[in-house]
Order: C-alpha cells, then structure tokens, then sequence
C-alpha cells in the first residue's frame, strides 16, 4: 500500500517542484536573461567546427590538452578530469537532476570557470546552486520523443532532451552554427546496460566514465542491478541526430577511440591535428 502511495505521491511532487522552478526563473528575470544570452550567440560560430566531449573511460587528458584551442562542449562530472589537464570546456551543460543531486557534483561544478554553463530551467531547484554564468534553458522532456524525435537549431524556442545530455549539447552546437561537431569520449559502452524490453545485461566493459578505477562499475553491483544506463534510448537520440544533422547541411563525427557508438561516420582524432604531427 506505501508502495503505491509513493508511485502515485512522487511524479507530483517532482511535477511541483519543475512548475515551482519555471515560475521562480521567469519572474526573476533569468529567463530573460537567458533568452538574450542564447540570441546572442545565435550562429556566433557558423561554419566552424568545435568539439562535444563525453566522459567515456577512453577519455583521455592527452586529447583533451590538444583542445586547448578549440571550443568545446563538456558535461556532468567532467571536473573530475580537471586534475590531469589544463584543458577546460568552453561550455558546460547538466540537464539531469538526479546528477545535480548528486554528492559533490554542484562542488565540483562550481569549481572551475566556462563561457556559460547550461542547464534547464525545469531543476532550478537543483542548478540554482551553480555559480554563473548559468543559462536556464527551455526542455521538452517526454517518452514519446523515442517514438517520434526532434531536434531544435533555436534553443531559445526549446531544447529537446532524449535520454542523453550529449543530444543537448548537440542541439547547442547547432544552434551556434557549428557546421562540424566532433564527439570525443564518447563511447556508449556501460558496465551494464538495459535493453528495450527492460532486461539488464553485463558487458565485457568493467568501466562506465573516465573516472572509474578498472572494474569499479561492476563491482559496485555483484548481482545485475535494478537500473542501468538504457543505451537503446541514446541510440534513438544518436540516430535521429545523424538523420538530422545529414538532411540540414551539417555533420557529426565520432573521433572517440573506441567505445560502440557506430552510428556517425568515424573520424581519426589525431587527423584532426596536423599541425600536431610535424611537431
């Protein structure tokens, strides 16, 4: 019976809060302010190409150093990389709550410094506790986007968010002009994994993220979890942004090393770097 009663108590609760945060941005002003923010960068980049990071454990802060002079988008725990490079992401996106809720995460947010850090205006409860400058973004967040997705070039209409931070960053990039978006660390490969049909199944990967000891991930679950990662989800979101990106004159290109994420074309990181290689 408690049990119910807490299915049927928390999505309002949860609803409470998201409509609570919407009202607290807009009438104080921080909706404006982002809305001004996102005109202005409108196409600031057009033609150009920048780089989307994941935190994949072939993440790297040798590829990250190569960077330095490129823009870059980077989310969630990418601080915890920060100790091993000089590299920091040009722009900061965290849409997930339950990650901004997180022990240390806000800590380890606020502890470096990027042109804007994103996030969506639906957990300022949450990201109100990031120090600026700090975007609030409009999301439309629904399963019904794993049936029919979309993608938004003009964030200050609305973001789509499906499964993944990656496909905010993605629609960013865009939004900004970015003719070329790379992906690097992105290796949509877990520990474990939940399938479409709800199963769980363990990969031959002992790591989830950059920052995990070997077998770490797997070892915190001796027995299959109740959750994992749904990689079927950010497959859809992958797929579409593929489809999109191909139909609207520009590309995405996955310079991971490794990792399974075989839905864009695959592109050599270190090709990117010429210049690198007559050092």
């Amino acid at each position: 019976m408690i049990r119910k009663i807490k299915h049927i108590v928390k999505p309002i609760i949860v609803f409470l809060f998201h409509f609570i945060s919407v009202i607290y941005v807009t009438i104080t002003g921080k909706r404006k302010e982002s809305d001004t923010y996102l005109n202005n960068v409108k196409d600031k980049y057009k033609g150009q190409r920048c780089f989307v990071i994941g935190n994949g454990p072939s993440l790297t802060a040798k590829d990250l150093d190569k960077l330095k002079n490129e823009v870059t988008f980077a989310s969630n725990r990418i601080y915890k990389i920060f100790d091993q490079t000089d590299w920091r992401p040009t722009y900061f996106t965290i849409f997930d709550e339950g990650v901004g809720r997180s022990e240390g995460v806000i800590d380890g947010i606020n502890s470096f410094k990027c042109e804007m850090k994103f996030v969506r205006e639906e957990g300022q409860y949450i990201f109100g506790k990031i120090k600026g400058p700090v975007c609030y973004v409009r999301s439309l967040s629904s399963r019904k986007y794993l049936d029919n997705p979309n993608f938004s070039e003009d964030m200050t209409e609305k973001t789509y968010s499906i499964a993944t931070v990656t496909y905010i960053s993605l629609q960013l990039a865009r939004h900004m002009g970015f003719s070329e978006i790379y992906l690097l660390g992105m290796d949509n490969q877990y520990a474990f994994s939940m399938l479409k049909d709800g199963t769980i199944v363990k990969s031959d990967n002992g790591k989830n993220y950059f920052s995990d000891k070997d077998g770490e991930s797997q070892k915190k679950h001796e027995q299959i979890p109740k959750y994992a990662p749904a990689t079927w989800e950010m497959d859809v979101a992958y797929s579409f942004a593929e489809k999109y990106s191909r139909e609207h004159g520009f590309r995405i290109y996955n310079a991971t090393r490794g990792g399974k994420l075989e839905v864009f074309e695959r592109m050599d990181f270190d090709s990117l770097f010429p210049e690198e290689d007559k050092k």
